[in-house]
């Protein structure tokens, strides 16, 4: 069955309010991510100055802390990466929303 022009841009209207909502939390990944990079450095700092596991720290050790930190991070720039993508995605179903010809 084939899809007419009029099918394909009612379809992605609906994608791309679902990719506008996404591009939003562009903003929340980025603060994310300020704040584990910082988390980082201070566990770096930590360990390097031979200090101990802060009071209350739920982490066995500061390997243990250091790679999950290390595992946000790669999780939250593959968000930012994804998003990159949806961006582009964005741009090219608005322009075929707006200009396809339905013939």
């Amino acid at each position: 069955m084939s899809m007419t022009v009029g099918g394909a841009k009612a379809i992605l209207e609906g994608v791309i309010i679902k990719k506008e909502k996404s591009i939003e939390r562009e903003s929340t990944y980025q603060k994310e991510m300020t704040d584990d990079r910082a988390t980082l450095s201070y566990i770096e700092k930590l360990q390097a100055d031979g200090e101990p596991l802060p009071d209350g720290n739920p982490y066995a050790s500061f390997v243990e802390w250091k790679e999950q930190i290390e595992k946000e991070i790669k999780a939250g720039q593959s968000s930012l990466d994804r998003i990159s993508i949806e961006k582009a995605e964005l741009m090219a179903f608005n322009y075929f929303v707006e200009n396809a010809p339905e013939v």
